[in-house]
């Protein structure tokens, strides 16, 4: 089996070294007045968001980062099964949180937030299918290119990641409308970046995640399991 992937950078240091730390409505069917909880989207307390009925008896949390293939693969893998054998009945929930391991993490997190929460899914589902494209021009661009990330002040790095690693463009593949200004809104927005540097904080103080993928079920960490494999006969056994 393989472990979860652990951070490529700690949350401290990442905050110093980095500079980061001070960085559709549902609709039911012609059939049945039953909401379509595939669909429904909302933002939890602290910055997550929420897939399916928020009274759901059965809540799973992942606490997830987009340069992590692991997380790609349960994205890839949990589809269609996750929607439609759990979260559609209005029996479980899916919420998604940041577990921030590298700037380009932050980046991305910041760009897949960059939106109505509606259409958050679309975004997240996007940019980590394309994950292997975006992190191989990283790869490409070796230690001397990726040293500009860590010149200027924060919105200048995040800026200079998301431009060479052509995340505007791939924004615009799941948002058609967004801007570059608008995506540089996104990317200077210091309560968005602070939301996500604090889920990583409390992933890693109170939750004791140690690597990503996790999942938290009922409020309780889950050992060993960090994918659909792993996490899929859990919930149907409950």
């Amino acid at each position: 089996m393989t472990a979860p992937l652990r951070p490529l950078i700690a949350f401290a240091a990442l905050a110093m070294t980095a500079g980061f730390a001070t960085l559709l409505p549902a609709a039911g069917t012609a059939q049945s007045d039953t909401p379509a909880w595939t669909e429904k989207v909302t933002q939890s307390q602290v910055g997550g968001h929420v897939l399916g009925n928020t009274a759901a008896p059965q809540k799973i949390i992942e606490y997830m980062s987009y340069t992590c293939p692991h997380c790609a693969a349960f994205e890839q893998d949990s589809n269609p099964a996750l929607a439609t054998g759990f979260l559609a009945s209005g029996k479980t929930s899916l919420e998604v949180r940041n577990f921030i391991r590298d700037p380009v993490d932050l980046t991305v997190a910041l760009l897949a937030r960059c939106g109505e929460p509606r259409s958050f899914f679309r975004r997240h589902k996007g940019l980590l299918a394309s994950q292997k494209t975006w992190l191989g021009k990283a790869g490409s661009l070796g230690r001397e290119g990726q040293a500009a990330w860590y010149e200027g002040d924060t919105n200048t790095r995040l800026k200079r990641i998301a431009s060479d690693l052509g995340l505007y463009d791939e924004l615009r593949r799941h948002s058609p409308l967004a801007t570059d200004a608008q995506i540089n809104v996104c990317l200077a927005n210091k309560a968005e970046q602070n939301k996500v540097l604090a889920m990583t904080k409390f992933a890693t103080d109170t939750v004791k995640v140690q690597g990503t993928p996790s999942f938290t079920l009922g409020g309780k960490l889950l050992a060993d399991v960090y994918d659909w494999k792993s996490l899929e006969p859990l919930l149907a056994s409950r």
